[in-house]
């Protein structure tokens, strides 16, 4: 009877041992993923952060590997300069299982705005360039949308100011400059009444 016992927790530690899914007893995974922008491009040399623990970058063709993740719910966080911040909660529950990411660039979005202000959606262009605000506020071309979105709000010292940023940048675009004064006749004739 003692030997089946000295057998039964033999074989038991060689199991566990064995076992490539478990460390410690717990359900451990290799996790692949891929990250790629809003026009299926592979975003090389993106940090990827799984609870602010576990990190890695992603290579040339946008896909990374986090070792030994222990099964459970987490927080994936991915991020690269010019790019928005991805940021989603996962759960690692499955040998092979692959988390894709799309991440815009700061030019996507204003191209998506771009789109939204041809077809007068004002409300989703605003929405749009405040995300592309958040990552980069010294983007010329940004700062022009903006300025865009909240003269057609009324609101002309906002797209004003948001000029004024553009050119003390270095903006020299005409567009800038015309749509400056413009704006500037604007606010005057709104504080004359």
């Amino acid at each position: 009877m003692k030997n089946k016992h000295i057998f039964l927790f033999y074989f038991t530690v060689l199991v566990l041992a064995s076992c490539k899914t478990t460390e410690f007893g717990y359900k451990v995974f290799d996790v692949n993923g891929m990250i790629y922008d809003f026009s299926n491009r592979p975003i090389p040399h993106c940090s990827v952060t799984l609870d602010k623990k576990y990190k890695v970058s992603t290579d040339i063709n946008g896909r990374f590997m986090l070792s030994k993740i222990p099964a459970g719910d987490y927080n994936i966080t991915g991020e690269k300069n010019g790019f928005e911040t991805y940021s989603d909660n996962v759960i690692i529950k499955d040998k092979g299982q692959i988390i894709y990411i799309r991440m815009p660039s700061q030019n996507q979005l204003l191209e998506l705005a771009d789109e939204a202000l041809v077809n007068n959606n004002f409300a989703v262009a605003e929405e749009i360039i405040e995300r592309a605000y958040r990552i980069d506020q010294n983007n010329i071309e940004m700062l022009f949308y903006y300025a865009t979105v909240t003269f057609r709000k009324r609101e002309y010292s906002r797209a004003i100011a948001f000029l004024e940023t553009a050119r003390s940048l270095g903006s020299r675009d005409i567009y800038v400059e015309k749509f400056l004064s413009v704006l500037k006749e604007m606010q005057n004739a709104d504080q004359t009444k």
